[in-house]
């Protein structure tokens, strides 16, 4: 009860709109988490759990047949509706460089940018190619979500300490799992912008601003949104996000904050302002993740979308990059993207008037 009470406050203090506004947030598009379906059947076989966590099961760097397939359901509303349907297409943009991590005995970290990973994976740019594509027909725009989704800091030392999870991983190019035998009171280290002390904070605001830098250089425009892998930051990095030109945070409703190495929650509604600076939020209230679990995913993100047009305020959909990609099970794309054009055909025909707006677009609006 205490969940539905705060979704209802923050839908009743959020920004009202006068228009049936919808926005699709992705995450996690540039990031390699498991680099292919071999890769994951060696850990399972290790003894690492790559069932439970979706994104152990399901997620990959996106492939050039994963984007045209969504290409062609997008050009399909556009043709039958007249509907543009906008990702917003949140990016990592680099990927750890293994060969010189390994070189250094794990004491350095050392990165590629997203571009190379894809080329090294691939020998060419068609996956760029596509995604520049997209962008031009409107129907891709990038965001911001950080240089990378692994906590480095903490990374490199459980790799240090000898902790074969990750020591197993690593060999094959992997970081993104779930490991029972860390050192720290989680599961997995996901959470890229935490931090423990100075050190590591300027690490940390380092490589926002060198991952926005890649950003630019690949994309030729600034991100003015940005999301915290895991919703986890502290306010203390608002002044570099500011600096990087960032004007709107991208969350759901409760941002894990930490301090004194515990988290604490921090509740946020649509175009709420911080008390300290000049940034503002977008918060997530409808969720469509069908590949998290077997539930009725588009009834129960169509309820949340007719509850956010009930309260006059924009229905801000998370669906992250792996139900878009088939990388490691091809039916997990074929299957979800069928479960998209279902949910965007009843909005579109029970709201002939929406529209279908990018993060930054309904920044600007608001």
């Amino acid at each position: 009860m205490i969940g539905k009470f705060q979704f209802l406050r923050s839908l009743v203090l959020s920004k009202k709109v006068n228009k049936k506004i919808i926005v699709i947030e992705s995450d996690d598009w540039g990031s390699e988490r498991i680099p292919n379906s071999e890769v994951r059947e060696e850990l399972a076989t290790l003894g690492i759990d790559m069932e439970s966590n979706p994104h152990s099961k399901y997620d990959s760097l996106e492939r050039f047949e994963d984007l045209l397939e969504l290409e062609h359901v997008l050009d399909y509303f556009a043709n039958e509706y007249k509907k543009k349907i906008k990702i917003t297409a949140n990016f990592i943009t680099a990927n750890p460089y293994f060969e010189r991590i390994k070189e250094s005995k794990y004491q350095e970290y050392f990165f590629e940018p997203f571009n190379l990973t894809y080329f090294n994976r691939d020998k060419n740019q068609d996956v760029l190619n596509q995604i520049k594509k997209m962008i031009n027909k409107n129907y891709f725009q990038p965001q911001f979500h950080g240089r990378e989704h692994i906590n480095v800091n903490f990374w490199l030392e459980e790799l240090k300490n000898g902790n074969q999870d990750f020591l197993n991983a690593f060999k094959r190019n992997c970081y993104a799992i779930d490991s029972n035998k860390m050192s720290k009171n989680r599961n997995n280290l996901m959470a890229a912008l935490e931090y423990e002390n100075d050190d590591q904070k300027r690490f940390v605001e380092e490589s926002i601003s060198a991952g926005h830098q890649i950003f630019k250089d690949v994309f030729g425009f600034n991100s003015t949104t940005f999301i915290a892998p895991r919703y986890v930051w502290n306010d203390q990095i608002n002044d570099r996000l500011l600096r990087e030109g960032i004007t709107h945070l991208q969350t759901v409703m409760y941002q894990q904050s930490f301090k004194n190495k515990q988290y604490e929650t921090v509740f946020h509604y649509t175009g709420q302002k911080n008390r300290k600076c000049d940034l503002k939020y977008l918060v997530r209230n409808v969720y469509f993740e069908p590949s998290y679990g077997k539930i009725d995913w588009v009834k129960n993100a169509m309820d949340k979308i007719d509850l956010a047009f009930k309260f006059k305020t924009p229905a801000i959909i998370c669906m992250h990059r792996l139900n878009f990609v088939g990388g490691l099970e091809p039916q997990n794309r074929c299957n979800n993207l069928q479960k998209f054009k279902l949910l965007f055909e009843l909005i579109i025909n029970k709201y002939p008037d929406v529209q279908f707006l990018t993060s930054d677009e309904l920044a600007k609006s608001i």
